[in-house]
Order: C-alpha cells, then sequence, then structure tokens
C-alpha cells in the first residue's frame, strides 16, 4: 500500500507540471479532465498522455496532432515524461486554435483548421493573429491553407502580426490558396502584401529585390491593397 502511495505521488510529480507548463507556453488552459486524468494515473507520464488523448476527444478535438506529439518526442528518444509535456502542449495549442477561430467567427471550425491553427500557435502566431485570418476570410472558405500559410511566412520573416495582416488583406481580396501559399513560400510580409506570381518560381522563390520584412508597413492594420493585378489571378 505505502509503495502504491509513493507511485501515485511520483506520477503527480511528473505529470501535474507538464500540464502547467503548457499552459503557460500557449496562453490557454489545458482540459480539466486531463489534469484530473494525470493526477490519478498510477503508471507516471504514460498514463497522463493516454489521459490528455481522451480528453482531447472528449473536447472534440483532432487527437491526431496529440498523438503525434508524443510520438515524436519518443522517436527523438526523449523521456515519457518529455512525451507527456508535448502531449499536453499540443492539447493545449488545439484549445487556443478552437477558440480564436470561432473569437474570429468559425462557430464550428474543422479538424484541419484547428489543427492548421494550432501548428502556426506552435510557430510563434498569437490568438488574435488566427481569429484575425478567421474574420477576414469568407464563410465557407477553409482556412487551412492560410494558417499554414502564416505559421511558415510568419516564421521566415519573424514577423507574425505584418504576416497575419498580409494574408487577411488577401483572403479579403479573394487570392486562391494556391496563390497564397506560393506567396508566402517567399518568406517576405511586403511580397505577400503586394507582390505578384509574375516573379516567382514554381517553388515560390522571390525574384531579386523581393524583402523579407513589412518594415513596419502594416503596423497591425489589415488594408486592402491594390497590387493583386501582373498575373496574380485568385
Amino acid at each position: 500500500m505505502k509503495s502504491k502511495l509513493m507511485m501515485m505521488v511520483v506520477a503527480a510529480g511528473l505529470v501535474v507540471p507538464a500540464l502547467a507548463a503548457a499552459q503557460m507556453r500557449v496562453g490557454a488552459s489545458a482540459s480539466t479532465s486531463a489534469r484530473a486524468g494525470a493526477e490519478r494515473g498510477e503508471d507516471g507520464a504514460a498514463v497522463s498522455t493516454d489521459a490528455t488523448v481522451r480528453a482531447t476527444v472528449a473536447a472534440d478535438l483532432p487527437e491526431a496532432p496529440v498523438r503525434r506529439a508524443a510520438a515524436r518526442a519518443r522517436a527523438e528518444g526523449r523521456s515519457e515524461a518529455a512525451a507527456a509535456r508535448a502531449a499536453a502542449d499540443a492539447h493545449a495549442r488545439l484549445v487556443v486554435s478552437r477558440d480564436a477561430l470561432r473569437q474570429g467567427g468559425r462557430r464550428a471550425p474543422s479538424d484541419a483548421e484547428i489543427t492548421a491553427g494550432a501548428e502556426a500557435v506552435a510557430a510563434g502566431a498569437s490568438r488574435a493573429e488566427v481569429a484575425l485570418l478567421a474574420r477576414q476570410a469568407p464563410a465557407r472558405r477553409s482556412l487551412a491553407a492560410s494558417l499554414n500559410a502564416l505559421a511558415g511566412l510568419g516564421a521566415k520573416s519573424g514577423d507574425f502580426p505584418g504576416a497575419a495582416a498580409a494574408i487577411a488583406s488577401r483572403l479579403e481580396a479573394g487570392v486562391s490558396d494556391r496563390n497564397i501559399t506560393r506567396l508566402a513560400a517567399t518568406g517576405s510580409v511586403d511580397t505577400m502584401l503586394n507582390g505578384s506570381l509574375g516573379g516567382l518560381n514554381a517553388g515560390g522563390s522571390a525574384a531579386a529585390g523581393a524583402t523579407t520584412s513589412a518594415g513596419g508597413l502594416l503596423r497591425g492594420t489589415v488594408r486592402a491593397t491594390g497590387g493583386l493585378t501582373g498575373g496574380l489571378i485568385p
């Protein structure tokens, strides 16, 4: 009995901090049921990972990102405690993504949109930036490609607010997912905001002279642009 009690204490010591750290990292609360399941676990971090998966399913969130996060940690040779923390982080990002999409007007975001939003959050995007894209896009248009573009362009440029504003302006203008993806591949917020596909190759590389930063042009404001001609076809 004493041994079993000690195991429960150790399990709680490993798992509860992981969930708390996930909440702090992504600015959202992991699910109460995940935390409770972790505290009850007797097999340490592995049980907490399973509890997080169950909580994700119960919250009607896609479970695949949570499983992938834990599996990736294990594949990298990290401990079960690290895998549990990775699962908790993934769960928390999914919650942030779903809430941000709803805040932006998506009452029932798809699993693909929630997953893409969580990846954008993992890359460095904020809840407000994810919500901005949801607010600017047509109601029936999937946001998955645009959120993937936000993750890539924000990471490459180091300017997530500028990337979100530029992509939002393109969404508002009706530019296609394919062209948003190609513009994002340049890594330039200015190109996303003002550029055309005339100077891009199939891989999305910009022609000489393209800048890699908005340089303060956007200042957090979404503006319609007049540079949608010259080869960029929605």
